[in-house]
């Protein structure tokens, strides 16, 4: 028996072809969320067979974790060359929403993702780097759709992010790609970025 048929032995034959796509997957987006329509299926395949996907995952370096409460898979490089590189605008951003995160479920228990306007996320930001960092609504669209284009922010009611008063939705995934576990941990997040010492960095897989 070779190492693929060992280490695929508890999945039906049938779903074997699925679980490169998925592994590829999981490796190019990062993050996979069961109330994601186009996701449901991969997190569910991936999470009746979680152990076999740790064990390939970990052969390579990468470890393989799960958010219960948000139901979201999320892949970790154990090495820094599959880091992925952010500019200090991009960094600055994360740090905003992680922020507006646990603002707005500090003293409420929320059944969803909490919910915030481009106008609260621009304030926040003025409000963590300074006037003198304040962004043009384009630049605030461009860092945005960066931002949801790895998972961690969705628009809803239709509405473009170019517009002040829109909504988006912060994912649990904001969480996750910046794990950080108290109010004084962040805290020390911020003061670290007013005071410039900032290496541009965040990991992302």
């Amino acid at each position: 028996m070779t190492i693929q048929e060992t280490l695929l032995q508890d999945i039906p034959e049938k779903s074997r072809r699925d679980f490169p796509r998925i592994i590829n997957r999981l490796l190019g987006q990062t993050f996979l969320y069961q109330d994601v329509d186009g996701d449901k299926d991969d997190y569910y395949f991936v999470h009746r067979h979680r152990a076999v996907f740790e064990s390939v995952l970990a052969l390579t370096g990468f470890n393989l974790l799960h958010d219960d409460y948000h139901r979201i898979f999320q892949v970790v490089s154990e090495y820094s060359y599959s880091r992925a590189r952010y500019k200090l605008d991009e960094s600055l951003m994360i740090v905003v929403l992680r922020k507006l995160y646990e603002d707005k479920t500090e003293h409420i228990s929320l059944a969803n993702d909490p919910v915030v306007t481009i106008g609260e996320v621009r304030e926040e930001y003025r409000t963590i780097t300074g006037k003198e960092r304040d962004l043009g609504m384009g630049q605030y669209e461009t860092l945005l759709r960066r931002l949801r284009s790895i998972g961690l922010i969705e628009t809803i009611d239709g509405r473009t992010i170019d517009v002040k008063d829109a909504r988006l939705r912060l994912r649990g995934s904001v969480r996750l790609i910046l794990p950080i576990q108290s109010a004084t941990e962040l805290e020390a997040w911020l003061r670290k970025y007013r005071a410039g010492d900032v290496e541009g960095e965040n990991d992302e897989e």
